[in-house]
């Protein structure tokens, strides 16, 4: 199924209503993009996208200087024979590229977990597979359970949290319903709770992230789908009540679903 990029924005409309709670601002998103930068873009091929997960970096900037800044990964995508991080760099509400092997440490913000292998970061923890070529640095062989999960449903959590946050709050009982839909679809897999609970922690997903991460989970088969949207239900209503633009956001996703012949039933 593919949902129109006007129809997706008019539903995001729909719920946001303006509101700039987890968005970062215009000019993170209008600021013009360097020429070597709009090269390595579209000569790449995206790996992972609506990621939203803000980690803590040090690394050299393409232009060669040393930064430490809390960035805001949005995506990941491989280009001239390495990964790169399209994200934010929340300090200066700006864009950035940032070459994976250019980087010396990521801290994981929720956790406190150091890593000083970058490509181990964006394998066991982005879910992203490393290739061989990529690098010379030591990158594990295979996923672990948690990588394969949030490979899984890591844009369905970026596209729940992103609800969670709409209102301003990150309220603990809405959490706890994305925590339980992300158990309940890798229920196959074996893997530290406190790993997955820190790891929706660390999500702060703005317009753009979500916009990326909806497109993607909507594209999925129809019972992934139907489960999404009936968790999007349950995240809004985990505070008993269920304002009117999180009601006009469903109703037009439901719309979108059923033009396509998709079957979704909500009681709102």
């Amino acid at each position: 199924m593919e949902i129109k990029t006007q129809d997706l924005r008019e539903a995001i409309r729909l719920l946001t209503h303006g509101t700039t709670a987890t968005a970062v601002s215009a000019s993170a998103q209008t600021t013009p993009v360097p020429e070597n930068i709009r090269t390595t873009l579209t000569q790449g091929k995206e790996d992972a996208a609506g990621i939203s997960l803000l980690v803590s970096m040090s690394y050299k900037s393409l232009a060669g200087n040393l930064k430490d800044r809390d960035i805001l990964i949005r995506r990941i995508i491989h280009s001239k024979g390495d990964l790169y991080i399209d994200g934010v760099a929340m300090d200066i509400r700006a864009p950035r590229l940032i070459k994976v092997g250019h980087i010396s440490e990521i801290r994981d913000i929720s956790s406190g977990r150091v890593y000083d292998n970058p490509y181990e970061f964006i394998q066991n923890r982005l879910g992203v597979t490393v290739r061989d070529k990529v690098s010379d640095a030591a990158v594990p062989c295979a996923k672990d359970d948690f990588a394969k999960a949030i490979e899984r449903v890591g844009q369905e959590v970026t596209v729940l949290m992103y609800l969670v946050a709409i209102d301003g709050t990150r309220d603990k009982s809405e959490r706890q319903k994305v925590f339980e839909y992300a158990k309940s679809r890798t229920a196959d897999l074996t893997y530290n709770d406190q790993e997955l609970n820190d790891y929706i922690i660390s999500l702060a997903p703005d317009e753009e992230c979500f916009s990326m991460a909806l497109a993607k989970s909507l594209a999925k088969d129809q019972s992934t789908v139907q489960g999404l949207v009936e968790a999007m239900l349950n995240v809004i209503m985990a505070d008993g009540r269920v304002d009117d633009k999180e009601r006009s956001f469903l109703i037009r996703i439901m719309d979108l679903l059923e033009q396509d012949g998709y079957e979704i039933s909500l009681p709102v």
